[in-house]
């Protein structure tokens, strides 16, 4: 089906960039948290001493290989829940329902048609006349109709018997918005978002440092955990395009705990809402392990093992020194409508991508979409994803 960006203004700016207000968005989202499992939504805030709001909504009966326990985080209370709901709304639209998908080979569905599994840097190699489901999608970048493997569309992936996987399926450009065109821009951010952080994390480089001097909603929330015994090294990552992906690094200098040495990041065209977003992704990780809601015991094993100090050895280049840059020096591209804003994304990723593919998982009134974009790295997340050295 064809996705048509529409011309759609932006109404909401504090702190982030949406087309209704987070009280309208709670609105229409919350009657529909029964109807998709959610059975609870809990303030986590309380049990960090940081007070910045994170809440999670729990959906016991999510699918085998998902999460049940999503969290949401944001300046203010409402945003937090907000975005809570809307991440268990995006992952039970994720999961397969018996969506239709093609059964066949690359070469059936056609070279123009499909994008090639190895476009998608996997791990292994597509086996002459290997069958594979497909879901179609739509081409934002060429406005045509492009067939892509399922196993980069649903999650968890579902081969039904039929199919072997070729990774992993995971969340990447999954995203939810109050209008088709908000879902799809966040859903790049995140794409472009993985990409820096592999592309950091394989060359060992993290580009510059950041610092924010002036009065704004993330220097507040950078307050709070300064205020809190808590050090936070921003970092502005050497993407491959110029839309700004902010890192933050955690140190929790009073309780030296290493399950606490966490990441956050965020991307933006507004630097301001991508360093907002990278601060509040770190309250986020400490809410959902204090919690107990994400906690991985391999995960556990490893940190009690390692020690504090020993992991911040491991993982000393985001606290190493750097050339530095105020917040004020990097440039807002950011506009007053969505779909300029998606042109713009455009503009930056075309260079590096032979398509930008949209599928619509929406399954309720909610706009639910998820983005792909060839030859964009999730090394980050998926280690055995790395693009080779020739690539």
């Amino acid at each position: 089906m064809a996705i048509t960006i529409r011309p759609v203004e932006k109404l909401y700016f504090d702190g982030t960039h949406r087309s209704r207000s987070p009280e309208e968005t709670r609105a229409a989202v919350e009657p529909l948290m029964g109807e998709i499992g959610v059975t609870e939504i809990v303030d986590v805030t309380p049990l960090d001493r940081l007070g910045i709001p994170v809440y999670t909504a729990l959906r016991p009966g999510a699918a085998r290989g998902g999460v049940r326990a999503h969290a949401g985080k944001g300046r203010e209370p409402i945003h937090a829940r907000v975005s809570a709901m809307m991440e268990a709304l995006e992952r039970y639209c994720a999961e397969y329902r018996g969506d239709r998908m093609e059964y066949a080979t690359y070469e059936e569905i056609g070279p123009g048609r499909a994008v090639h599994p190895e476009d998608l840097i996997v791990p292994r190699e597509l086996v002459q006349g290997e069958k594979l489901h497909w879901t179609p999608g739509w081409d934002i970048l060429n406005d045509e109709e492009v067939y892509l493997p399922s196993n980069a569309v649903f999650h968890p992936y579902d081969s039904l018997g039929m199919a072997v996987p070729f990774f992993r399926s995971d969340t990447n450009g999954l995203a939810s918005g109050n209008v088709v065109e908000e879902a799809i821009l966040h859903a790049l951010f995140e794409v472009i978002e993985r990409d820096a952080l592999s592309i950091a994390e394989r060359n060992r480089n993290l580009g510059r440092r950041l610092t924010i001097e002036r009065a704004s909603p993330a220097r507040e929330v950078l307050d709070r955990f300064e205020e809190n015994g808590i050090a936070i090294h921003l970092w502005l990552l050497d993407g491959k395009t110029g839309i700004p992906t902010v890192a933050a690094a955690a140190d929790d200098t009073v309780t030296k705990d290493p399950a606490m040495l966490v990441i956050g990041s965020g991307t933006h065209l507004s630097p301001e809402i991508a360093a907002l977003r990278a601060l509040t992704e770190v309250a986020q990780s400490r809410g959902s392990y204090l919690q107990g809601g994400r906690t991985d015991p391999g995960r556990e094993l490893v940190l009690r093992k390692a020690g504090y100090d020993r992991l911040k050895r491991i993982n000393r280049m985001w606290f190493a020194d750097a050339e530095t840059l105020d917040i004020a020096g990097v440039p807002d591209a950011s506009t007053p409508r969505f779909d300029l804003d998606i042109r713009r994304v455009l503009e930056e990723v075309g260079p590096h991508t032979d398509r930008v593919c949209v599928c619509d998982l929406s399954r309720t009134a909610v706009p639910v979409v998820r983005v792909v974009m060839p030859g964009f790295e999730v090394s980050y997340m998926d280690p055995d994803r790395k693009r080779s050295a020739q690539g």
